[in-house]
């Protein structure tokens, strides 16, 4: 059973509409390139763990604290006698270890997860014992790209390759596993344990004059320009999305970025690069969020 379910981070979501609305420098690319990439990694091996039908609680993409030391784990599954720890990668390409040392084929070094894992692994162990869960883990490197390839994997580490992968779930399905108040309490503690707001986040500084106005594609990011009325299609992509989505995506858009600035029509109309008429914007906005303050001072919220 999922407890926890995997969504898009602020950061990730921030990063993906700046992407469209203003030029990024080349490493703020990569970042966030790297953070979409590694989200579509874990919701891959989401599908994976959606397959386990022995009694277990898993918890998705959590942030915890302990010891001021902040960890991020990618899956956890609570069962009867274990808790596993998931490390997800989705790395493309070939690599491969170099005694400690993790190296793409070409010779470049890459930071090694197996590093990343037992960092986690050692502060989760701490966080059980000091809320006295006395739960054994076993920590897991996942890789789930089916491009990927690793030489000189170390044969003492867990670690879980794509071909291994259907393996791995049929396995875990053979164990029994029945869970009692206890695993509840486990996981009920690291839900609330869960931070919202990570403290490492790169975003980069902006201002709204700065960013492009306009309708982008939630698929390619791209501006989407061909509009008959009901429906925008994006020229890049051929996606299409009706006025109504567009809009009330487009304003959430503009929350996310702009936190502290009000919404009245005039804004919307201006933050949408005037492609849809007032009258349509009044009417979506009266219909799906609340309307603050009288005549040209209104605003909504």
């Amino acid at each position: 059973m999922i407890i926890k379910n995997r969504s898009e981070s602020e950061e990730l979501r921030v990063l993906k509409a700046l992407n469209s609305r203003m030029d990024l420098a080349e490493r703020e690319k990569q970042y966030f390139s790297n953070l979409q990439k590694g989200f579509e990694g874990e919701v891959m091996f989401d599908g994976y763990l959606k397959r386990l039908v022995i009694q277990s609680l898993i918890l998705n993409d959590l942030l915890l604290e302990h010891n001021h030391s902040h960890f991020q784990i990618d899956s956890l599954m609570i069962s009867q006698s274990l808790s596993y720890l998931f490390e997800v990668k989705n790395f493309e390409g070939e690599y491969y270890f170099d005694g400690d040392t993790f190296r793409k084929i070409n010779g470049t070094e890459v930071k090694n997860p197996l590093l990343q894992l037992e960092r986690n692994l050692s502060l989760l162990r701490q966080f059980f014992n000091y809320f006295g869960f006395n739960t054994s883990i076993e920590p897991y490197l996942v890789f789930v790209n089916p491009d990927f390839t690793l030489y000189n994997a170390p044969l003492n580490k867990r670690i879980i390759l794509p071909t291994n992968l259907n393996r791995f779930i049929h396995q875990l399905n053979n164990n029994k596993s029945t869970l009692n108040d206890q695993h509840s309490r486990l996981s009920e503690k690291l839900l609330s344990s869960h931070l919202t707001k990570s403290p490492f986040t790169k975003i980069p500084k902006y201002e709204y004059s700065q960013l492009r106005k306009g309708v982008f594609c939630h698929s390619c990011g791209k501006a989407m320009e061909e509009y008959s009325g009901r429906v925008f299609m994006c020229n890049n992509c051929s996606v299409k999305e009706n006025t109504k989505s567009a809009l009330i995506r487009s304003v959430k858009e503009f929350n996310l970025l702009n936190p502290l600035e009000k919404m009245s029509t005039n804004i919307v109309y201006e933050w949408c690069g005037g492609v849809f008429p007032k009258k349509t914007i009044r009417q979506v906005m009266k219909e799906n969020f609340i309307t603050s303050g009288y005549g040209q001072w209104s605003y909504y919220e």
